[in-house]
């Protein structure tokens, strides 16, 4: 090791893994191989790496820093089995400085939070969190977790942490979404605050303390990530997730490229590393000796195999000949890195999780005549295919626990995926299409409130007269039939609104009577449109049934899906206003 002093600091970065420990199949091409598949990623992959460039920057004098920029619950079997012990115990095995926690820890609410950071050996960096008002009767309370970094309300800035390079004190805190009852289900005792406002009370602070240098974490996602520098003088370095951005030239090798790495606003160098621990990103920060960032070098590696195959159940590799061809191109590939596995990851996945995920990957539940796609809004293509099973899952589950129930409606975005032609299995269902653990609730609504709630839905969905959140709000609904008709004025959209009787067919939903009906724990809060459903009567009943539980359910009853499920609902896009 050199005994020289460094004011380097390698910082390494992931974001958004969403459970996914075990390598993925990813389809890529090159010159003279149209496409391949390849295994990419996974934590042992990742730890593998980030031994090997800890090891590097350490042996040249420099000092090394680990982040993991959100949203590692949801997404995977070992999710949905674990609830999180698997994430907490995977993460430990990495060596993280610090992790800033996304919007999918608070699906579930804080409990499930507290239970994480409880376990977890390293430092949750929340600075625009406040714990200050927690509810004292909680049983494992977060605000006295130790290893919390969140909102000091008396200085009025984040807590942070301190990073060196050589003699340069540099200061770390996390920024999350501020909205954040809007995209998850956090405690209403434990509120989020202006990430902005926060961010820069904390530089404020910290430059009247002689600390000049500042790395945010950030899950505030990649377009907020530039607001925050464009709006903030004085932060090196965000390290950013939420958005999914996997920056960097792929197009080499069939990827998207979408910006490029340590993209550049207001002198702060934003980097994200994509998504499912298919890539590790890094940079190099070197600073002179009065603290002025005089360099930033650094890129995103994906973390490949280095067998390609013919097919994506990589059951066929490629030929001898086109196995050296794409060996050399991805060898000569800046944004590709040939990676060996963490051995002691492997067992502790194989002796305690990978098992019980394994069998139900296996397990064959149902069967479809053709691929169903996931279309959020209605296109020229037509519906989303998947959707309406969906819901007529819920709905059938949820008249099996209440048999007043009448109808069911969920938000498009709940879906994640379709399902392709053939065996259907467990995992498809748990690990694709449904893999947000969140509960379906029973509750009561009058029929106007209902019918506004559609209309919102679809209006933010498609930002007709406001300013939506995202297509992903777009409802689709078991035994309720509607028109939605973009040009008509405000609150005047939803037409010939029915609903199923099994007695009489189908009739008017009135806007007095009182409905019965499911939705998820996530819709009923009334995010994203839906805050007509706010006016619901007071009793509701949230079940120990998850979305995944539903159609797992339904299809053992129902396992053949011969063709899309059709609807008696239109939705009439034209003179849409979009604002």
């Amino acid at each position: 090791m050199s005994d020289k002093q460094s004011n380097k600091l390698r910082v390494m970065h992931i974001n958004d893994t969403h459970s996914y420990f075990d390598e993925s199949v990813i389809a890529l091409n090159c010159e003279s191989v149209d496409k391949f598949y390849i295994k990419c990623g996974g934590f042992s992959r990742l730890s593998h790496q980030m031994t090997l460039l800890s090891d590097e920057m350490k042996a040249e004098g420099g000092n090394v820093a680990t982040y993991h920029a959100g949203d590692c619950f949801q997404g995977t079997l070992y999710f949905s089995l674990y609830k999180g012990k698997a994430n907490a115990e995977l993460l430990n095995q990495l060596p993280l400085d610090g992790m800033v926690l996304g919007n999918h820890e608070f699906d579930l609410g804080n409990e499930l939070v507290s239970h994480f950071v409880s376990q977890v050996n390293f430092p949750i960096l929340m600075g625009n969190w406040d714990l200050s008002e927690e509810d004292q009767s909680k049983g494992q309370k977060l605000k006295y977790q130790d290893n919390v970094l969140s909102y000091d309300t008396e200085r009025e800035i984040a807590n942070y942490m301190i990073k060196h390079a050589g003699n340069v004190d540099i200061a770390v805190f996390g920024l999350t979404i501020d909205k954040m009852d809007v995209l998850a289900s956090p405690d209403p005792d434990t509120p989020f605050l202006n990430a902005i406002e926060t961010a820069e009370k904390t530089i404020e602070y910290l430059k009247v303390n002689g600390i000049n240098n500042v790395i945010i974490i950030s899950h505030l996602g990649y377009d907020a990530d530039k607001q925050l520098a464009e709006s903030i003088s004085g932060i090196d370095l965000i390290i950013g997730g939420h958005s999914h951005v996997l920056q960097g030239d792929f197009a080499g090798i069939g990827l998207e490229t979408i910006a490029s790495y340590g993209e550049k606003v207001n002198n702060t160098y934003i980097v994200q590393a994509g998504c499912h621990a298919l890539a590790l990103g890094y940079c190099d920060l070197e600073y002179s000796d009065s603290g002025e960032l005089i360099s930033f070098n650094g890129r995103n590696m994906l973390l490949l195999d280095d067998i390609a195959y013919q097919d994506k159940a990589c059951e066929a590799p490629v030929d001898e000949e086109k196995q050296k061809v794409i060996y050399n191109a991805l060898n000569e590939f800046i944004g590709a890195e040939f990676c060996t596995k963490d051995q002691k990851i492997e067992e502790l996945l194989i002796d305690k999780y990978r098992g019980e995920v394994v069998r139900l990957s296996q397990q064959v539940i149902g069967h479809s005549s053709m691929d169903l796609a996931h279309r959020r809004v209605p296109n020229e293509k037509g519906q989303s295919d998947i959707a309406p099973w969906v819901v007529e899952a819920f709905y059938s589950k949820a008249h099996q626990v209440d048999g007043k129930v009448q109808f069911a409606m969920h938000n498009a975005g709940g879906v994640r995926s379709g399902l392709n032609q053939g065996a259907i299995t467990y995992a498809d269902i748990a690990g694709k299409v449904l893999p947000f653990a969140i509960p379906i609730v029973i509750y009561s609504i009058k029929g106007k409130y209902l019918k506004a709630a559609i209309e919102g839905a679809i209006d933010n969905a498609t930002n007709n007269g406001v300013i939506g959140s995202g297509s992903g709000s777009f409802p689709y609904v078991s035994q309720l039939s509607y028109q939605y008709e973009a040009c008509n004025p405000a609150g005047q959209r939803i037409t010939e609104f029915d609903i199923f009787n099994s007695v009489s067919g189908w009739e008017p939903v009135l806007d007095e009577q009182i409905y019965y009906g499911t939705s998820t724990a996530y819709t009923i809060k009334g995010k994203e449109g839906y805050a007509p459903l706010l006016n619901k009567e007071d009793e509701v009943i949230t079940t120990n049934l998850s979305m995944a539980d539903c159609f797992i359910d339904y299809l053992m009853h129902y396992p053949n899906l011969t063709k899309p499920k059709m609807t008696l609902n239109r939705y009439n896009k034209n003179s849409t206003a979009i604002i």
